[in-house]
């Protein structure tokens, strides 16, 4: 059963977009003060090294060493086709 409650003043309705509204701001405070921490990876320069030590071998013009630390690890899914759009840039 439901009761009805009695006496009082009646509340207010809540908005519900209220509480949402409430969380972005607290994100938006958190991302404004982290901002100066983001920049350049570490390892930045040897993704685009891995890239362009691969497209040479691709291109015919060089040869792949896998017997440099930084070759065995990292694959090129990712950095070769980046380097193929820096270079239609």
């Amino acid at each position: 059963m439901f009761h009805l409650r009695s006496g009082g003043a009646p509340r207010a309705p809540v908005r519900a977009g209220f509480g949402l509204l409430i969380a972005c701001a607290f994100l938006l405070a958190i991302g404004a003060a982290i901002l100066d921490d983001y920049g350049v990876s570490i390892d930045e320069n040897k993704q685009r090294e891995i890239a362009e030590t691969n497209w040479r071998y691709i291109a015919g013009e060089g040869e792949l060493r896998f017997e440099l630390p930084h070759n065995r690890y990292y694959g090129v899914a990712f950095e070769l086709p980046v380097l193929l759009a820096e270079k239609a840039m």
